[in-house]
């Protein structure tokens, strides 16, 4: 077994991993597809190399693993890792039902705050509130 391919694939894992805890599981996973498609355009010569490495192989030499079925396994990983963090993420940030509510009086509604420019503010703003890891109906702190 390469060391070198080892050392690469720890030190890639490692990076998705801490990205993933300490950013966002979305950038990791962006970052996680990016990283050898990069390498693969930026040094194509010795990226086809690096993945045809072949490691070992199972029953006598007839099926050999390649660097490259390495590199799908710690996606495979990494994605349902992400999958998993979007999802309970989701659950987790989602408001608990409510009761019917009251609609608003037509003296409340003002006109001019529906526009769709006002409807595009809030949905940043909510996305935000998201990204940040608040829930959308909260109140700022």
């Amino acid at each position: 077994m390469d060391i070198l391919s080892l050392l690469i694939f720890l030190i890639y894992s490692l990076i998705i991993l801490v990205i993933l805890v300490y950013v966002s599981p979305v950038l990791s996973a962006f970052i996680m597809i990016l990283a050898p498609v990069a390498s693969v355009y930026i040094l194509p010569v010795k990226a086809i190399g690096f993945f045809s490495i072949k490691q070992f192989s199972f029953v006598g030499g007839t099926v050999p693993v390649y660097n490259i079925h390495i590199l799908l396994l710690i996606w495979s990983a990494f994605i349902g890792i992400v999958a998993y963090a979007e999802v309970l993420t989701w659950y987790l940030l989602r408001g608990t039902p409510r009761k019917k509510e009251v609609p608003p009086t037509p003296a409340a509604k003002q006109p001019g705050t529906i526009s769709p420019m006002n409807q595009f503010k809030d949905f940043f703003k909510k996305l935000g509130k998201i990204l940040k890891g608040e829930k959308p109906n909260s109140k700022p702190k």
